[in-house]
């Protein structure tokens, strides 16, 4: 498959993995570009030096191209981006933020910049500031997905961007990658999927989990960071889902100076900064706080009771957990037997019209 995106990125596949923050660690990269599609690396809130060497980590163990994935409005996010225009990354993934200021510095070396988006106004305003291509977040997504679903958002982008469209949002075998297409994306991007893989980092207990749920296992709601968010439905998301769980002050205090260190940022720099943005931004950071605990809980410690792992509709569709290798393969032999059904549709169609075409001939024969 020759797609707008496999030209852009020089990859076999176009397919991608979701930049998880978090998740997509060096480990998932490499195996999505060594298996022909585009690995993009999740700095999210990563500590900037991590960041550099784990770019270092990526370009030393594969000679494909890859990507990194920043939102801006995280703590670190912009020194991370900063970084991966230092290290000269091939492909620059943004969000939660404007991007012209990216794209003009990774034109400077051939970087190709994309930005993830959930509705029509950011995807006209990314390429209004250059972006390469967007990747079309529909409500069926993990994590920031919009209102708009990936069946309506993605032939409606297409019909008003000249850029390529990544479908992201619902998609997590060939079928999903055909109908991508077929809406008028040129490659996919697969969180979910990717994230239960032999790769992904999230404990077992959550892996199992989700290979256990449908398609309707998962809440949306902005009361976990204060953005419209999509998770796993696991007993701590629930709670707060349901309102059964407040945020208690005391307890994000204490777990502040954990999430300092662990960002590597100074304490009182990261408390003042809090502090500055108001009541409104202070409360959303101790949501983010939560959140980050609770996603500490489900990577590390599999805590199903009190943990939180982002997972899309889509997670009603994955049954197993392979590598990314078997997985790309397996969506790539999926999306050949797709078209290969779609074109014996059309194969019947053609024979039962020239049927048709011909008993009508005949009658006229016989008529005249």
């Amino acid at each position: 498959m020759k797609t707008a995106i496999t030209e852009l990125f020089d990859i076999q596949h176009p397919i991608l993995n979701a930049g998880m923050g978090r998740i997509a660690y060096p480990e998932m990269v490499i195996a999505v570009c060594n298996a022909g599609g585009l690995g993009v690396y999740g700095a999210g809130s990563n500590p900037p030096e991590r960041v550099r060497e784990d770019i270092r980590r990526i370009r030393a163990a594969t000679d494909r191209p890859f990507g990194i994935n920043a939102p801006l409005a995280l703590p670190n996010a912009m020194e991370n981006v900063k970084i991966a225009l230092e290290e000269e990354v091939p492909v620059i993934n943004y969000s939660m933020g404007r991007g012209d200021w990216i794209v003009k510095r990774a034109r400077t070396y051939g970087g190709k910049v994309m930005a993830s988006v959930n509705s029509v106004k950011l995807a006209v305003s990314a390429q209004k500031h250059g972006a390469d291509a967007v990747i079309a977040a529909g409500h069926e997504a993990a994590g920031h997905a919009g209102d708009i679903t990936t069946f309506v958002l993605v032939p409606r982008l297409a019909e008003l961007l000249d850029i390529p469209i990544i479908a992201a949002g619902g998609v997590a075998n060939g079928a999903g990658l055909v109908g991508a297409l077929a809406l008028g994306a040129e490659g996919v991007s697969m969180g979910t999927r990717m994230l239960l893989t032999n790769e992904g980092v999230v404990h077992d207990n959550f892996k199992q989990r989700a290979v256990e749920s449908d398609v309707d296992r998962t809440l949306y709601s902005n009361k976990f960071d204060g953005h419209m968010c999509r998770v796993l439905n696991t007993p701590g998301p629930e709670r707060i889902y349901n309102g059964k769980q407040s945020l208690n002050p005391v307890s994000i205090f204490l777990q502040s100076f954990g999430i300092a260190r662990e960002l590597e940022q100074p304490y009182l720099k990261m408390f003042s900064d809090v502090l500055r943005k108001g009541p409104k931004e202070t409360f959303a950071m101790m949501r983010m706080a939560r959140m980050l605990k609770m996603g500490t809980l489900a990577r590390d410690t599999g805590d199903l009771e009190h943990g939180q792992c982002g997972a899309g509709m889509s997670v009603g569709l994955v049954h197993d957990i392979p590598s990314i290798a078997e997985v790309i393969e397996r969506v790539v032999a999926e999306a050949e037997e797709s078209f290969g059904r779609l074109a014996g549709l059309m194969e019947r169609d053609v024979v039962a019209r020239e049927a048709a075409a011909a008993a009508g001939r005949s009658i006229s024969s016989a008529a005249a």
